[in-house]
This record gives C-alpha cells, structure tokens and sequence, in this order.
C-alpha cells in the first residue's frame, strides 16, 4: 500500500470525499462529543469542518496499480487527514489543527505523525508561529500522541497556571495544546 498527500481548501472537496471525511471523524469522535459540554451538533461541526477558510491535508490510500490504470475511485480513498486554518491567537500567527483524524486501520502506521509534520511545514513556509489545537481531556490516546510530538498546555488553555495565576475553569473538558514552529 502506498500513501498519497494533498492539499485541498474544503471547496475543493468532491461529495465523496466529504462524504468520507465526516464519517472519519464521526466514527473516531461522536462518543466525545457526546459525553463533553460541546454536545453532539453534526449541523455546527459539519459548519466548522467545511468552512470556507479550512484548509486539509489529506492522506489516501493507492494500491499498487500500473502507472494510469488507476480508475476514479466511487468511493474515497482517505485514510486520515488533517484540517487546519491560519489563525491570529494572543497577537501571533498561527496554524490552528482543528482535526487530526486517522482511521482505526491506519493507525500506529506514522500517519498521524506525517500529518503534523506537514502542518509544521505548512506553518513554516507561511512564517507562523506556532501550532495549536484543541483535544478533549477524556481522549488518552490522543493527548499522548500530542505530547510525545512536543505539544504543551498552552497558555489561553482553561486550567493555564502561571505564578498565582489559574484560569477559573477548571472542571473544562478539554485543553488547548500548542508547539513552537522551529
């Protein structure tokens, strides 16, 4: 199996790959938003995930076919992608991930890894700061994964303590994680 990376604005998207997107990302986290203080808002989310500023990274399978004899595929392909927006955050320019998401057949293969990777190139060669995105406290795996790449509690997080200092709230379900851009 190969891997395929594109870059796409999300009115770039044919349906199907919108399609496969959004049951991507409702298999992977339809439990937690369900059981978080965002609640389950397909409408909103899909609003979000789509909006005309949303930049993807999408990661595809190819099987191994002779060259052009690869035929449009009836069904997408994707097997992770990322969605990010370049962002202003405490007078910074930044890249904020609004998703990561990789299928359960996919993961622990580095695609994950790849996927931020080109986020920080992305950032990079755009003179972004840093990069910043959301994770629910309740998803263990991901907060690992974020943390083994170098990702730390931001200071706009709920739950930022400096000094004397704490944000006020505390009992948020999720954090705000960032990474300088080298």
């Amino acid at each position: 199996m190969r891997l395929h990376f594109a870059v796409k604005t999300s009115s770039e998207l044919s349906d199907v790959e919108s399609e496969r997107i959004w049951n991507i990302f409702e298999s992977n986290m339809h439990l937690f938003y369900t059981t978080s203080s965002f609640g389950w808002d397909p409408r909103s989310k899909k609003e979000e995930m789509f909006h005309p500023h949303a930049r993807l990274v999408l990661c595809e399978r190819r099987d191994d076919t002779p060259s052009g004899s690869e035929s449009i595929p009836s069904e997408s392909r994707i097997v992770a992608y990322t969605i990010f927006r370049f962002e202003r955050e405490a007078k910074q320019d930044v890249v904020y991930c609004y998703e990561l998401q990789v299928t359960e057949e996919s993961r622990g293969l580095g695609v994950g890894k790849l996927l931020m990777g080109s986020l920080f190139d992305i950032g990079s060669r755009w003179r972004m700061k840093n990069v910043m995105l959301t994770v629910f406290k309740a998803n263990d795996a991901a907060s690992a994964f974020y943390k083994s790449l170098g990702f730390d509690l931001d200071p706009s997080s709920p739950g930022y303590v400096e000094g004397d200092w704490q944000d006020e709230e505390l009992d948020c379900d999720y954090v705000i994680l960032s990474k300088s851009i080298p």
